[in-house]
């Protein structure tokens, strides 16, 4: 069980940058996304998201 560790610790070392990359690629991907489903036109049809105003 402490070699796996010290693979993953060796692994997580020297891809650091790589993941790194990763990490934000994909979080930016995550945020695009969420923006463009704020601005979609159907929100206002589904009866969840209608406001009702008073």
């Amino acid at each position: 069980m402490l070699w796996i560790m010290r693979v993953l610790a060796h692994f997580f070392a020297l891809n650091a940058n790589v993941l790194a990359v990763l990490v934000t690629l994909g979080m930016a991907v995550l945020l695009v996304c969420c923006i463009e489903c704020t601005k979609c036109p159907c929100r206002e049809k589904d009866d969840l998201f209608k406001r009702h105003e008073v």
